[in-house]
């Protein structure tokens, strides 16, 4: 029997409610049912931002079960089933280990700054050499750091050794180079037939690798719109345009406050079922989540009145306190003495059973890096 999907244009829009795309976008990220593991959660979310790294780390704990920061790392350095990638949005990424050669194929085409100065000056084939010598002696050595390439020899200047990326980042979006780590105060890469010696090494073709992207940043995601996709793997629109295509026959319309966005026809039902916000847990999500660089429109999560409070200049994201589905606060960290010490800072007054619910997350917080929580200030109160 021939099977028929349903298309964007010849589907009937289903109407959904704010609270309703809110609890299958928490549901799908892990803040309302956990994961079974980060590695699941990665491998979901199709990574998690780690320019921060203990944010990332945070991001992680947010959407499983007891994890600390020593497991966390454990897991990164030493298990190795999570690896620390630049990925979308040219940002640096935590994935599961075996997506490895999926995420390679997704960067392969997508130059770097340093590989579009190249071009720019009519000199990519003489960059690209220095990155394939670079990439031997990675190979050769197993580990390196900017040290070794500033000493090796090879026509190194200062750009190619950028704290951004430099020479390194091409080794890693060419899937020869992960992040390894920290000697003292230098971050480490290491060749990836030395870090993971058995991973599986076939990344799929360019379709097979847009499908499966499209995939799931909707399945996580969704409902969402062509630019929402775009916004979030950082791309051109006509890349971006690519990928969306390979999945828009599993497509179906929902409309949200008179705005149509799309959800993949398999999770349509999960979309539609009875929200109740008021049973959502609290969550201190850190500096960067993921849910709050998914979407180019963000009043869903923050209202609009907040929105520079979370989203600050040269791409600055602050971590928010999520209540009912909703940023209610921004809230960071900082280590002082041999504690942690939270500040809040809310949007309007908040109430005390709230800020009670808040007081026991910063705990948590504190325990997950195995630290006690010295204080909690909530600002204008």
């Amino acid at each position: 029997m021939a099977i028929v999907r349903n298309t964007p244009q010849d589907t009937a829009t289903v109407s959904v409610t704010p609270d309703q795309v809110r609890r299958y976008r928490l549901l799908r990220s892990g803040l309302l049912e956990p994961f079974s593991s980060p590695e699941s959660a990665s491998a979901e979310l199709h990574g998690i931002q780690a320019q921060i790294l203990p944010a990332g780390a945070l991001a992680l704990w947010n959407r499983t079960s007891g994890l600390t920061y020593a497991r966390f790392e454990e897991l990164l350095y030493e298990r190795r089933t999570l690896v620390k990638l630049w990925g979308q949005r040219g940002t640096l990424h935590l994935y599961a280990s075996t997506d490895w050669p999926l995420v390679c194929s997704m960067m392969t085409n997508v130059k770097s700054w340093w590989g579009m100065a190249a071009d720019k000056e009519d000199r990519y084939e003489e960059y690209a050499q220095l990155v394939a010598q670079a990439e031997q002696l990675l190979r050769q050595r197993d580990v390196l750091g900017r040290s070794d390439l500033r000493t090796s020899g090879l026509p190194i200047d200062t750009d190619h050794l950028s704290s951004w990326g430099g020479l390194f980042s091409d080794l890693v979006r060419l899937g020869y180079a992960c992040h390894a780590g920290r000697l003292e105060n230098e971050g480490l890469f290491a060749h990836r037939t030395y870090w993971l010696p058995d991973l599986a090494w076939e990344p799929p073709d360019p379709d097979t690798t847009n499908l499966a992207v499209a995939r799931r940043y909707l399945h996580a995601y969704g409902p969402a719109t062509l630019q929402d996709f775009t916004y979030w793997l950082g791309l051109k629109a006509p890349p971006a345009r690519r990928s969306w295509r390979t999945v828009e026959d599993e497509l179906v319309p929902v409309e949200v406050n008179g705005v149509r966005q799309y959800i993949l026809h398999e999770d349509l039902a999960e979309l539609t079922a009875p929200a109740e916000p008021a049973r959502w847990p609290v969550r201190l999500l850190y500096r960067f989540d993921p849910l709050l660089l998914a979407h180019k429109e963000k009043s869903w999560v923050v209202p609009a009145a907040a929105y520079k409070q979370v989203w600050r200049s040269a791409g600055h994201i602050e971590g928010i306190v999520l209540a009912h589905g909703q940023g209610v606060a921004t809230w960071r960290y900082v280590r002082k003495g041999r504690g942690l010490v939270t500040t809040v800072t809310p949007f309007k007054r908040l109430a005390k059973v709230l800020t009670r619910k808040i007081e026991r997350q910063a705990q948590q917080v504190a325990s997950f890096f195995d630290l006690p929580l010295q204080s909690i200030h909530f600002e204008g109160s």
